[in-house]
């Protein structure tokens, strides 16, 4: 379909409640995929490519928190599907706040894992720790896309994402395709516009069912800003998944989809808290 100048694919599989999943960086439609289908069964999965253009190629929404925030809400009011159950992985996910604080009657409920703006966090310490750790994470790869090297930044930020140099290379063929078809949004990404300033106050605004979700072993930037965010959000369940990390989504669909799914039928009403917390143990 076409949003505000800018034709976005996007794919359905399944029957029931709408459950739109959105990717990070260096993704698209087909990052979400196998998950989607793991949650078919249940429910209309939705997958989309979220556009990720600079300022010249799409002067009316420039890339962003705040233009993907605007492109998740009119992806959804053009599906007509909604209001939906909103899963969104890292760089989407401060955008699916955003859309869930703006407009509730969109979103039926909210699965976050890993969102990693910390616009939220009011402790300066812990402000400096996400800053620091995002610097010595994605400086190089910044440093690589300035110089012209979109490979070899590629590389270092799926290496970054990871905390292991050589995930890249030892990713499958699949992956790693999806990794060299979007790695001209790395331009996009580091022209970003600034993120939505969201606060406190905000994600305290959020009454839709909400889980936060991270893996014990990722960095320190997707960690802070994950706990705060289960802290800051009412009645917020948070999970952090043992043998974990930040690529989990791509790298065990399965296991990612089967978190998503309990999320899902707790927001459906369909187990009690007490199966929830034995559920979440269990993972």
């Amino acid at each position: 379909m076409e949003i505000e100048g800018v034709f976005v694919p996007f794919s359905s599989e399944g029957e029931g409640q709408p459950v739109l999943l959105t990717h990070g960086v260096l993704g698209d439609l087909r990052s979400l995929a196998p998950a989607a289908g793991e949650l078919s069964d249940a429910f209309e999965t939705i997958t989309a490519s979220l556009p990720a253009l600079p300022a010249v190629a799409r002067p009316s929404r420039p890339f962003g928190t705040a233009g993907q925030r605007d492109d998740i809400i009119d992806l959804i009011w053009s599906l007509g599907r909604g209001p939906v159950h909103l899963v969104a992985w890292s760089f989407s996910a401060h955008s699916a706040l955003a859309v869930a604080i703006d407009r509730p009657d969109l979103v039926r409920s909210l699965f976050l894992y890993e969102p990693g703006f910390p616009t939220f966090i009011e402790d300066d310490a812990m402000r400096d720790a996400v800053m620091a750790d995002m610097g010595a994470a994605f400086g190089p790869v910044a440093q690589a896309v300035e110089s012209g090297d979109r490979k070899g930044a590629v590389r270092l930020a799926i290496d970054a994402a990871a905390r292991r140099v050589g995930h890249h290379d030892a990713q499958p063929e699949a992956i790693r395709a999806i990794y060299r078809d979007t790695a001209h949004t790395l331009e996009a990404i580091f022209a970003q516009t600034q993120p939505i300033p969201l606060g406190s106050s905000d994600l305290s605004r959020i009454h839709c069912p909400v889980t936060v979700a991270r893996g014990d072993g990722t960095r320190d930037c997707y960690a802070i800003v994950s706990d705060a965010a289960a802290r800051l959000v009412p009645g917020a369940a948070h999970i952090v998944v043992p043998d974990a990390g930040h690529l989990l989504p791509e790298q065990d669909p399965a296991r990612f989809a089967s978190l998503v799914r309990t999320h899902l039928m707790v927001a459906e009403g369909q187990k009690d808290s007490a199966e929830r917390t034995a559920m979440e143990a269990a993972q």
